[in-house]
Order: C-alpha cells, then sequence, then structure tokens
C-alpha cells in the first residue's frame, strides 16, 4: 500500500514536469527559441505540480 502510494506521488511530479517541458518545447519552436521556453516550460511544470499537491492537501484536510 504504501509503495504505491508512493508511485503515485512520483507519477504526479513526472506528469507536470512533462507537461511543462512539452508545452515549453512546443512554444519554442514556434517563437524559434526553443532553450528560453524549455527553461520557462520546467518551471511552469514544476509549479503546476506544486499547486496540485497543495490542493489536494487542502481537499484532504476539509473533508476531515
Amino acid at each position: 500500500m504504501f509503495i504505491i502510494k508512493i508511485m503515485k506521488e512520483r507519477i504526479s511530479i513526472i506528469s507536470g514536469i512533462i507537461l511543462g517541458v512539452l508545452l515549453g518545447v512546443i512554444i519554442g519552436i514556434a517563437q524559434d527559441n526553443i532553450g528560453l521556453w524549455i527553461s520557462l516550460g520546467l518551471a511552469i511544470g514544476v509549479a503546476i505540480d506544486y499547486t496540485r499537491k497543495k490542493e489536494s492537501t487542502q481537499n484532504k484536510e476539509s473533508k476531515n
């Protein structure tokens, strides 16, 4: 049970980062500045993951 919880958290982290990098690559190709947008996409992905975690903990606290 504990291992499954850890894997779900890791998948959540990875999915946020991958989503941000993918978005950064797409915008970077369109703007012809891929280096800048990959790094910005990575930062956006981490921010998305952080926001998801914060909302998840707030939802758990409000249910209890």
